[in-house]
This record gives structure tokens, sequence and C-alpha cells, in this order.
């Protein structure tokens, strides 16, 4: 058989050179395969907040205010004041969940063994596609006195007999956390605390929509706060529940820059946010290269940069270095620094005039 006739293979250097072509196509592909995900999780988070914005329109049609951000409740099974059901809670019957709403036993308190079944309750609305691990159900072992005597069970660490569910939005407060430490006649300062209040959902709240006199489409209604970028970790077991109005669970504040994780250099438990919080628990965040996304009190969403303009902050703890807590729980501002874009897009009825350009 001549030489002509015999069948060539590829060579070993001819193989190399086309998996090395390959591996330079799938590099330049992948990232645009994931740049793609990445859109459509963001397109689907900013559904989420369009339909939570078209439910608190709802509830207004219905109730003449916002939903209320937070309030106590002293049940007969608990031996103190602890925060009530949440916004999200109440509107219920506006997010197609008339089933659940009708389940929940609004006069008891939500960590009750009563309303076990809504607490365990996962709402896809209210899991944004880019925070992977939120819904992730705590189902037991809770390791801290959270729950205390509310669900029937003795005081400390405890395993609860049900799922509690988390979630990937928040109500915005303002800039402020005033977190009072009971109901008005147990707190001394409650009025003090949520008379300074300047967001939409808060403690005590009752916003009607005329007084958001900074203009709806100027106000932040909700907003993403990502469940997997808590720290310290093991405080994913008992915040950011949907179903409670604790400050740390269903409520935002501008008091910190957006996304703190890309910045923050500590892990400390405590920051000296009232409620023991810190930075991953009361600041908006998302997994969303660069921002987050906002439902605004108009129902339109928008998605608000890193890079807003916000009050000057301490680069090690993300507090703000030009607001001072008072002995009375409230806060007081520098004069003449005030606060930058983010504040006043967190503002209800402080007056600034925001051009649509600044974020």
């Amino acid at each position: 058989m001549s030489s002509s006739n015999r069948k060539r293979g590829f060579t070993l250097i001819e193989l190399l050179v086309v998996i090395a072509i390959i591996a330079v196509l799938i590099a330049l592909l992948l990232p645009a395969v994931q740049a793609a995900r990445e859109a459509a999780r963001r397109a689907q988070c900013v559904n989420n907040l369009k339909q939570l914005g078209l439910a608190a329109h709802n509830y207004v049609s219905v109730n003449e205010t916002f939903p209320l951000g937070a309030f106590y409740m002293f049940p007969l099974t608990c031996n103190r004041w602890k925060q009530a059901h949440s916004f999200f809670v109440g509107m219920l019957p506006y997010l197609e969940q008339g089933a659940a709403s009708n389940a929940f036993n609004y006069n008891l308190h939500p960590y009750q063994a009563d309303n076990s079944t809504v607490m365990g309750m996962g709402m896809t609305g209210l899991w944004c596609p880019s925070d992977g691990e939120v819904s992730t159900a705590v189902s037991a072992g809770i390791p801290r006195d959270f729950l205390g005597s509310c669900s029937g069970v003795a005081a400390g660490p405890v395993a609860v007999p049900w799922k509690l569910q988390h979630n990937s939005y928040a109500g915005n407060a303002g800039m402020f956390p005033n977190y009072p430490t009971g109901p008005s006649g147990v707190d001394p300062n409650y009025g003090a605390k949520t008379g300074q209040a300047n967001g939409m959902i808060y403690f005590g709240s009752a916003t009607r929509i005329s007084g958001v006199t900074d203009g709806t489409s100027n106000t932040f209604l909700i907003g993403e706060r990502a469940f997997s970028r808590i720290k310290p970790v093991d405080a994913k077991n008992v915040w950011f529940l949907w179903f409670s109005s604790a400050f740390s669970d269903t409520m935002l504040v501008t008091f910190f820059p957006v996304n703190p994780h890309t910045r923050i250099t500590v892990t400390a438990a405590d920051q000296g946010v009232p409620g023991g919080g810190n930075a991953y628990t009361a600041a908006a965040s998302s997994n969303h290269p660069g921002g987050a996304n906002f439902a605004f009190a108009d129902g339109s969403v928008r998605f608000i940069k890193e890079s807003i303009s916000t009050w000057a902050f301490n680069a090690t703890t993300l507090m703000p270095t030009n607001v001072t807590a008072n002995a009375d729980g409230t806060y007081s501002v520098a004069p003449g620094t005030g606060g930058g874009v983010y504040q006043a897009l967190s503002s209800r009825n402080a007056g600034e005039v925001i051009s649509a350009d600044s974020y």
C-alpha cells in the first residue's frame, strides 16, 4: 500500500492546538453566559419589587396608608414585649395570598405555634434569584434565645418543630435606625424615636401618600437586602425572617452605604446599631454587581449604584462620621454636613431637591 493511501491522524501538537482553541472560546463565551443569566435574575428581582410596590398601593387604596412597619405585642405565652408580624404579612391579601392571610391569626404573636404554617411558608416573590441562600429554611437548632417563651418553649437554645423562612427585601425606614425597645408607655423615648423616623415603613408607621412631601417618585419604599450577605454567619438563623417586624428582619435604613460587604473590613456582631444589628443587617445590599434594586413609593423600580452620593463614613466600621447618637435614642447630624443623595431618597419629607441624573 502506498503511503498516499494511508489514513492520516492528528498529531499531538494539532490536538493540543485544537484543545487550546476550544478552551479560549469557552473562556470568551462563559462570561457572556454568566452575564445573561445575571441579567435574567436581575429582571426577575425587578419584577418582584414591582409586585410588592403594586401590593403596597392596593393596600393604600383600602386602608388609606402604607403598611405598618412594626409594632409590639405582649402575647400570653411570652414574658416580654416583642415585635409583632411584618408589613409583608399585612400585605398578604394584596399579594394573592388570601389563603395564607386566612391561616394567620393576627391576634397572636407570629412566633407562636398557632402561626407555624405561615412562618414556614416560603414566598418566591420575597426571594431575589441572585440571593442564592434565601430559600434555605431554618428548621431546627435555633442557637440563641431569640424565640424566648413566645413559642411556648423554655428560654435558651431551642429546636423548634417548624420551619422559619427568610426574605431578600425590606421596607425603607429612613436614614436612622430609630429602634424603640417597647411600645409607647414602655419605652419612655418611643415618641422621640418614631418622630425622627423619616422613611415609609418603620416602627408605628401609618404613612399616607399626602405625607410623602418629597414626592413618591423620589422616595424609596422597599429595597433589596441580601440574606446571603449576613455576617456573622450564625446570624442567618435568627435574622431576615419575612414574617417578623423586628428591625433586623424586614426594615432597612440608609445609615450605612449600599452593599457594605464590598467595603467593610470588620465582622463584629454589633457596630452601634440599636437592637444589636450591624451594617450587614441594616443596610441595603444585593448580589447584583455594583448596586441594588429599589421600589419607589410611586411603584417604579430603579437600580441604585454603590457609587451614589452618601454621607461620609468611617472606612472600618461604615458608621457615619457626621452623625451622633443621642441619649434618647435619636440621632443628630453635624451642622452643615447633611446627607448625600442616598439619604435624601430614603426620606419622605425632608424637602431635598434631587436631580434624576444624580443616581
